[in-house]
């Protein structure tokens, strides 16, 4: 049969059917998942119009709803990632989904300021447990040299989500209304749930896993410990700061291409939005390509030379150094040039990102892979915060020129900072006791 295989047991006992390759399955609902969230986020920006002109918010007023959002999603990691080390991946995302699919629906019956506050609040604070979960589950279903790549087909589905998002709220709001196409778009949460519910389970126990594919995943990742571990705890050790400052200081950089690139393109070099709409979406689509260009080449490497701190350091060097090709972008005088060298910087992000995302699983035993994930999209998230402020600063009284300059050296730092700290890849061995134990 296509897709699965067949074993008879003996006596009187039915056949069981075996998914193949069920792992990558299981990543793929990630990947659907973080589509959904992006397309749930976006419904404020697309029906923005719509609540300035019937609910008579003003720009000002917009930003704080932006801003609501962003704060949650920085500070929901760490709280997300604590609850699915301590009560498990298949409830935990459960309980995250639900959440910020009832907040997204919610937001078709907000007639106020302070509605829409408490609604983009939650929204981000339930999108926060995407992240935790998905590495989480890569810790546990993934033998290492898999991993990175099921992290790059996992982060795949940020860029696809902001290219989709928009043409699916745009044609929901056209045909229902603004209102309606809330409720519309939080649906899809709901009906994700359908098959996480009937395919997610520890590999460990999972009835659908075939024998062959259990004893790979668990004879050949990493031994470690399911027990939860404090945040303190893991802030005492060198090698989660490493993860944390390198996100710090390169994830704001894809943060400006998302948010930024549009208006520069309009602003100086004199895109329409049509043009905008024709090529802005390109970058987004090389960012795929990067990562999973990274995934699949730090599995190569793992497997020939061995070496797992080698094979992840060679993709976030390429990274790194691949993002200072987007520096002549702000000086070539033919836009095309310019989307080509932005083209090049968007892969080097998508090098970088899923490998850095998959180091959390890689240093850490498995009670602690969502904490840890947690504690880097807070790095992430605070470099995002601070830099968007200066960004707009150096555009206003300058030029696009010092920004563009940032956004190529920031990565060559957080690289050095990161590979200093965390030196070898390996587990943190902690060596205090620990209380409790979690689900897994």
């Amino acid at each position: 049969m296509i897709g699965g295989e067949r074993t008879a047991t003996a006596g009187v006992m039915p056949e069981r059917t075996y998914i193949r390759n069920l792992r990558w399955y299981v990543i793929l609902l990630f990947f659907f998942a973080t589509i959904i969230s992006y397309i749930d986020r976006q419904a404020l920006s697309v029906n923005a119009p719509y609540l300035h002109r019937d609910l008579g918010l003003s720009a000002t007023q917009y930003s704080y709803l932006v801003t609501a959002f962003l704060v949650a999603y920085t500070i929901g990691p760490v709280l997300a990632g604590r609850l699915i080390d301590a009560i498990g991946t298949r409830l935990g995302m459960t309980c995250a989904i639900v959440w910020w699919s009832v907040a997204a629906s919610l937001h078709a019956f907000g007639s106020s300021l302070g509605a829409f506050l408490a609604l983009r609040f939650c929204l981000g604070l339930g999108e926060a447990g995407t992240l935790p979960s998905t590495i989480k589950t890569v810790s546990e279903w993934f033998p290492v040299r898999d991993r990175s790549m099921a992290t790059s087909i996992f982060s795949a589905g940020t860029a696809i989500g902001a290219v989709v998002a928009v043409p699916v709220v745009a044609v929901a709001t056209a045909w229902l209304g603004w209102r309606s196409s809330f409720l519309v778009t939080g649906l899809l949460g709901f009906i994700w749930l359908i098959p996480w519910l009937l395919l997610y389970g520890r590999p460990e126990d999972h009835p659908r896993l075939s024998p062959d594919e259990r004893a790979r995943i668990l004879t050949e990742r990493l031994p470690s410990s399911a027990r939860p571990r404090s945040t303190l705890g893991l802030l005492r050790h060198r090698k989660p700061w490493g993860v944390i400052l390198g996100r710090f200081m390169v994830d704001p950089v894809w943060q400006f291409y998302l948010f930024w690139l549009p208006s520069y393109l309009v602003q100086q070099r004199g895109f329409s939005l049509r043009d905008v709409g024709l090529f802005g979406w390109i970058p987004f689509l090389a960012t795929d390509v990067g990562s999973l260009t990274g995934g699949w080449l730090s599995g190569h490497l793992l497997a020939r030379t061995g070496s797992l701190t080698r094979a992840r350091r060679v993709v976030l060097a390429a990274g790194a150094i691949g993002t200072l090709a987007g520096l002549p972008a702000v000086w070539v005088s033919q836009a095309w040039l310019c989307i080509v060298s932005v083209c090049c910087a968007a892969f080097a992000i998508g090098l970088w990102a899923p490998t850095a995302l998959t180091l959390c699983a890689d240093i850490m035993p498995r009670g602690a892979v969502g904490t840890m994930t947690g504690l880097s999209s807070v790095g992430a998230g605070l470099g995002g915060i601070i830099l968007t402020p200066v960004i707009g600063w150096l555009v206003d009284h300058y030029s696009y020129v010092p920004v563009f300059v940032l956004a190529a050296l920031l990565p060559q730092l957080g690289y050095l900072l990161l590979t200093t700290l965390i030196g070898t890849i390996e587990p943190v061995v902690f060596e205090e006791p620990v209380a409790g134990t979690s689900p897994v």
